[in-house]
């Protein structure tokens, strides 16, 4: 029964595909993103960056574009902002920042609560099947993260961004090998 259930439905995987980060003078320094393949499904992404001073109330604002026939992004659904203190001391469970939580704290060192400062990085980190809707459509998409200080002040100050191209299809199966036996 379960292996008819696989044939039906295809196992829809995000693949990362592209990265880019982005600092702000007087924030943030040394950036540092690449993508490493793992296998034909999956890629992880390596990110380091050094915080010239502390952040005390973090602000993500989460934006996600979609490809069209054009070659070029256009909206696609979602459009937050998200206070990642309230976030981290658990003051707030709106979804998104739960999952944005789960994805980072298996990933990198942005797990305890406010104040930031220092070196963050990320090692091995992707998109998980398991955390994210299966509710994408196949295709390319741009998941726009831009990190903001002063979350209730009236202009937020730009402190950096991370820019993740991923690829949205179904997984591709290995061929096996015919055993060839002596």
């Amino acid at each position: 029964m379960c292996d008819i259930l696989q044939l039906s439905e295809p196992l829809i995987v995000y693949k990362l595909k592209n990265i880019e980060c982005s600092t702000a003078p007087g924030f943030s320094t040394n950036a540092s993103c690449y993508v490493r393949a793992v296998n034909w499904n999956k890629a992880v992404a390596e990110m380091d960056v050094d915080l010239l001073r502390p952040l005390y109330n973090i602000t993500v604002r989460l934006q996600i574009f979609k490809r069209d026939y054009s070659n070029k992004f256009q909206p696609f659904l979602v459009d937050v902002q998200i206070n990642m203190c309230d976030a981290l001391s658990r003051r707030s469970f709106m979804p998104y920042g739960l999952i944005i939580l789960k994805i980072t704290r298996s990933f990198s060192n942005f797990n305890h609560s406010c104040p930031y400062c220092g070196h963050l990085l990320a090692r091995g980190a992707y998109l998980n099947e398991s955390i994210l809707p299966n509710v994408f459509p196949l295709g390319f998409y741009k998941l726009k993260i831009t990190i903001m200080e002063n979350y209730r002040a009236s202009p937020s100050a730009h402190v950096g961004g991370v820019v993740w191209y991923v690829q949205v299809m179904e997984a591709i199966q290995p061929k096996k090998k015919p055993n060839r036996g002596v």
